[in-house]
This record gives C-alpha cells, structure tokens and sequence, in this order.
C-alpha cells in the first residue's frame, strides 16, 4: 500500500487522516515540467504570488490554501531554505501535505511540499530525455538534456548519476533566459541488508536573465487596464539586458538505515544545503497613459543561507494488549543560517509600452548599505503512533515538542551601527500535535476525523523574498513582542480505492484558523506597536483522483473550493488605518475584518489524463482553472489592503496537450503543446497590480526518451 516517503508517517497513504498529494516522476515527465513551480500546478488550492513587491521572487512564491508556504519547502524530509527556482532533475516525486501539520515543526499553516530525490536502486539502466522546444511568440529553441545512470559495482552496492543541462528562451518574454545546469551522484552500500547506507550530493546552478513582468495596465480585467497598453507586444520585455539572476545551490546527505529486528528500524540522517543567489531584475512599476510610457525600478537580491541538520528516527511495529502500534519517534536537530547584502533602489528610467529599450540604463553597481544576518537553532522532540484497534477503527496521532533560539542581526555598512532590530533574540518552546479517527468499513475505503495544531516562533527569516530590502522592509511581518502564530486544523474525509486498487480518490472538508498578530496607531503618526490579535480562517472542500481507470486509461486531478476570510475588532481595523491610511483609501475601503485572503481563489481545479491506443501510441493533456482573486499583501504581511481596493487578479483557463510513439521498447518519442490556445494571463501579481507576471504562451515540445 501507497505510503509518504518520510519515516514520521506511521499509516499508508489510504489511511491518513489528512489531505495528501503525491505527483510522481511520470507525470512530471509526461508533462515536461521542469521546476517546482511547474509540478505544483498539478494539485488545487495552491496559488501563487509576486510577493509583497515582487522583491527576489517571480513565481517561486507560493501558497497553499491561502497561507504562505514558501518556507515549507522539505528535500527528503530536511528544510530546504531560500528563495530560487529549484529544478525537478534529480526528483523521484513531489509530495503535498495540506493543512498545519507538527511533522516537521515549524511552518505555514498551508502545510508543506517534500521533494523526494532519486537513489541508487539494484537496477542497471541508463535513461535520459533530450527536448527540443519553440514557442509562436519567441525566437529561439529551447534545449534540455537530462540523464539517469544507475549500476551495481558489487552486491548490495549501487551507484546513480543524475544531470541536467539547458537553455532555453523563456515562451512568450523577449531576452528572457533560463539556464539551470545540475549534478547529482549518490552511492548506497547494504541494498536488500539489514542495514544500508546512502550518500548522495546535488549541485544545481543557475544562470538566468530573469522576467519581472508588465504593466498590470496591459492585462484585462484589471483594475488598471488601459486598452491602449493591452495592444501591447505579449512578449514585451521590460527589463534590461543587464539583469541576472544567478544561483547555486549544493547539498549532501547521508543516512543510514538500520532493521534491529522484525518491524523495528533505527535511521539517521544528516544533511547540509547551501544556497547562493545574487541577482539584479528590473521590473515594470506602473503606466502613464499620457505619454504611453512605463516607468521601471531595479532591484538586488545577494544572499546566501546554510543549514544542518540531524534526523534520528525510530519506527516500531509491535502489540500490546491486543493493540497493533506503528510508531515513530526521534530527534530533530537543525541549524540554519542567513547572510544578505541589502540595497536600496535604482532607477534606469522610463520605456516605451510599445517598444521598451533594454539598453535604457546602464548595470546598476552593488552597493549594499546594510546588511543582516539570520540564525535560527531548533532542537525538537516528537512521537507518533497510529493505533489499529480493530480491522475497522484506528487512532492516528502525536506531539513534537520543540525548543527554538533565534538571533537577528541588521547593520548599516555607512557607520557601522546596528539598524532596525539589530539585536533581536527570541528563545521559545512550542508544542504541536495532530489526533486523528480512521474508520475503514471496507479495506478499499477509509472515513476519517482528524485534528491539528502547529506553531510558526517570530523571526523565521530563511526563505522570505524581502530580505535585500533595506530598514524594517527586510523582515515582514515582524511585530517586537508577539506570540507565535497558531494554527488549528479539523478536517473530516474519505479516501476510496476503486478498480482493485488502481485508482484512489479522496474528498475532504477542512478549517484552518490562523491566529495571528496585529500592529498598529492609537492615532495617525503615533508609535506604532502590537494592539492585539485576529484570526485568518480557511475552509473548504477538496477533490482529488489518482491512477488508472483502466491498464490503459490513466487520471490525475483534484478540485478546490476555498472560503477565506479575515476576522479581528473594529479597533485593529482602526489601529491599522491609523498607521497606514494610504493603504486604505477612502469608503467603503476603511476595513478589513471579513475580507478574503489576497491572492486565494475561491476555486481551482487540474486534471492530467492519458490513453494508450493500439500502435504503441499515447495520447494525453490536461486542462488547468485558476479563479479570480483580490489583489492586496499576502497573509503574512503587516498592512493589509481591504479587498477591492486595487481590484483582483483575473481568472484564467489553460490546455495542455500530449502524445507519444513507442518507437521501441524503452524509446519514445512524446510531442507537448502547452497553453494550446495559446491565453494570455497572468500567473501573478505585486500587490497593488502595477505588474503583473505573464503565464508562457504556447509552447511545442518535442522530446525523445530513452531507457536501457
């Protein structure tokens, strides 16, 4: 039976009381998609966003169910820290946990994603794909080459090599560039022993010219669309030539897995990342409609993040008392690091909608004016036990206990001093937990209730795209003195297995309650400071259908409706407007309690389907809806935009279409048509929709895989 990678999980996949999405390594192949982005796409109730600005971040935000989770991001169970686009070459399968879960300790209360890499395996085998790609609206071919080696050099000894090379013009963008390069060798030792041991290390390097959007005026359907700027070029590149986004990363791991006995493993693993990314963008930041020009601002990025960490684990399959237990419990020790350069602002000048220069400007030098740095400390404690009562009724449930140091560090480079919160040192200790009631009437069926609680401590600076900024921009959100936030979750479903198990479907209903801090003014130009607190709720129901309906017929979908809305006193509202009143506006924009969550569509929904016909020939696609959403700052930012404000982001429909030819065994040769009718959209937007971030246009893959 089906089961998450990580050994916390003590219940297959069927009978986990929480909403769980795993894409596999076929459908990111099948689909062509190369980044984690691109792989996300393929469950509901995830969105993304542009930031509070757009600062360090295309869209590698994102959020799961309306809550940010860009620092929820796990590579084989490990946080993985920072902000850059991560590359999907050495990735066995991308699991999606929703909802505020204590797996992992602190987090967004969304849930998290776990990117599970590939391993050696006792297999020999040699496999790769070489793809060739063109888009109707951009010179250029795209190239990428990918390979997979795995040889036995001895018994139970294995060997595996994975790399990537690529570049390719970015669909639909003028300039823009994308050009990640990556290695990753691993080696196990005891495969089919008791006792094994992997070592593995991933280089992945990027060298891209980024695309920081266009005016939102140019977008339908947006409040500050000018049907003059919408006759603008779609592939209109506003940046500058000069700009770079250039980022390495590195990892290595090492674990080792040991069967004491019969059901009982002890494992450890520890694992140390290093990310590296500097990078210069230049974007859009409005449109005089007088002049047809559109003015630009450009921006830095300079940070580097390490982290260690050490997972010890014991799981145990035994009985007492006539009671079966899965358990798991052990260890979390993890250090992570954060060093920036921070930046003000330069301006390269004003373009032309209809023809924007990129030599407008000259290479904005780095100047950092200050800097920062981050280091958070975690030493955790959890167990986890799912009990089988009986064949029908099973008890699921835990607590991770978890104590939390945090320093940050904020200098001026001019005088030497400290700046902001310079200084700033939090030691806490938090406790999370998850129950939950499993009922199975049939084997192929499980109904369950589940409940759980999570914590995310002040200052947890790793992945936020801000963090160049300068002054108190570089840490949002961040009120001195406020509680950790708390997340709650209950959530009831089902999860069915059809077709002798080939196909699974599952259904839930979900409530997320958010409690979070507010800051704010007793009076206009007062001291600002915590005034109290307020809740982001979230609930919904979600759908989801993995596998095959037939040996010949395969599906992959889920659907999402999101209810959000925010919650507090007519005082915060008041404290608010006192500190921020541009941010509000006139009425009806002079609150916020009962709005919805900016940037969180009511409703999303995928599916990915493929059929083999006779001939040796698969066809395929797959359709992806994205409803509208208000603009406004994301849920966790300080100052909140009341809905309708700046209008909303427009909803937009995608088709993607697949086939393949087996040209021999292991050959095949796979044509990809995305965005078929070739919509002109908008992934993504900053906060008041000055910008917005252009979805690829139609794009033709063809592709050649291989295996022997």
């Amino acid at each position: 039976m089906p089961t998450l990678s990580s050994p916390k999980q003590t219940s297959p996949l069927l009978n986990t009381p929480q909403t769980v999405t795993v894409i596999p390594q076929a459908i990111i192949r099948e689909q062509g998609a190369r980044d984690l982005t691109e792989v996300l796409r393929n469950t509901p109730g995830i969105s993304f966003n542009a930031g509070e600005n757009g600062f360090g971040t295309g869209t590698d935000n994102f959020q799961i169910r309306g809550f940010d989770s860009s620092g929820s991001v796990y590579v084989d169970g490990t946080r993985s820290n920072g902000v850059f686009r991560r590359d999907m070459f050495n990735v066995d399968r991308v699991e999606v946990i929703k909802g505020p879960s204590a797996d992992n300790g602190r987090g967004g209360p969304g849930g998290y994603v776990n990117i599970v890499t590939k391993l050696p395996t006792l297999e020999n085998f040699v496999a790769g794909d070489v793809t060739l790609g063109a888009s109707d609206r951009r010179s250029g071919m795209q190239t990428r080459g990918t390979f997979d080696v795995n040889q036995t050099i001895a018994p139970g000894v294995a060997f595996r090599l994975n790399g990537v090379l690529e570049s390719s013009p970015v669909s639909g963008r003028d300039l823009a560039e994308t050009r990640p390069a990556g290695l990753a060798p691993s080696l196990a030792f005891g495969l089919g022993t008791d006792l094994r041991v992997y070592l593995s290390y991933e280089m992945q390097r990027r060298r891209d010219r980024p695309d920081w959007g266009v005016p939102g005026a140019s977008i339908p359907g947006m409040i500050n669309f000018d049907p003059v700027a919408g006759r603008a070029k779609r592939n209109a590149y506003y940046g500058l030539r000069t700009d770079f986004d250039d980022a390495d990363s590195d990892t290595a791991m090492g674990r080792v897995e040991y069967d004491i006995a019969k059901g009982v493993t002890l494992s450890n693993q520890t694992t140390w990342s290093h990310v590296d990314r500097k990078s210069r963008f230049t974007a859009p930041t409005g449109y005089t409609a007088a002049t047809q020009m559109v003015p630009t601002q450009t921006w830095f990025y300079d940070r580097n993040t390490t982290t260690i960490s050490n997972l010890t684990n014991l799981s145990a399959e035994f009985h007492t008392w006539g009671l079966k237990h899965n358990l798991s419990t052990g260890i979390d020790i993890t250090n992570e690091e954060s060093k920036a350069n921070r930046f003000g602002s330069s301006n390269p000048g004003a373009t032309w909608v209809f023809g924007p220069n990129p030599d407008r400007g000259f290479a904005a030098p780095f100047n950092p004016t200050e800097d920062n740095s981050v280091r958070i400390n975690t030493v955790a404690a959890y167990l986890y036990d799912t009990i089988t009562l009986n064949r029908q009724w099973q008890l699921v449930g835990g607590i991770r206990g978890e104590h939390y140091d945090v320093k940050i560090g904020s200098h001026s480079l001019v005088t030497g001093l400290p700046t902001g919160i310079s200084g700033y040192k939090e030691s806490d200790f938090t406790v999370s937990g998850k129950v939950g009631v499993v009922y199975k009437p049939v084997e192929e069926g499980t109904l369950y209730a589940s409940f759980g609680v999570s914590h995310l401590p002040p200052g947890s600076y790793l992945s936020n795209p801000d963090i160049s900024r300068t002054g108190e921009n570089a840490f949002p959100g961040f009120i001195q003195g406020a509680d950790p936030v708390r997340a709650i979750n209950y959530e009831i479903g089902a999860k069915w297995d059809f077709f002798d198990k080939r196909l699974t479907t599952t259904a839930a209903l979900f409530r997320t309650e958010k409690r979070v801090a507010i800051s704010g003014a007793d009076s206009i130009g007062g001291p600002v400071g915590l005034k109290g607190y307020g809740e982001q709720i979230v609930q919904g129901l979600e759908l989801g259908v993995a596998g095959q309906v037939t040996e010949d017929w395969k599906v992959f979908g889920g659907l999402s409706w999101i209810h959000s809305e925010r919650r507090h006193s007519a005082y915060l509202d008041r404290v608010r407007y006192n500190a921020n009143p541009g941010d509000y506006g006139n009425d009806p924009f002079v609150r916020t309690s009962g709005d919805s969550l900016a940037f969180t569509p009511e409703f999303t929904a995928n599916l990915w389907t493929t059929y083999r016909l006779p001939y040796n020939v698969t066809i395929g696609g797959g359709v992806q809806y994205v409803g509208e959403s208000w603009l406004g700052r994301p849920d966790d930012a300080l100052r909140i935009i009341p809905n309708g404000r700046f209008g909303k982001l427009p909803d937009y429909f995608l088709a993607n279409v697949m086939a393949s030819y087996e040209v021999q065994k292991d050959v095949h040769i796979r044509l990809n048509v995305d965005n078929l009718f070739d919509e002109k959209y908008a992934m993504s937007s900053n906060w008041n929709g000055s910008r917005a971030q252009l979805g690829l246009s139609r794009t033709y893959r063809i592709s050649t895989s291989f295996r022997f």
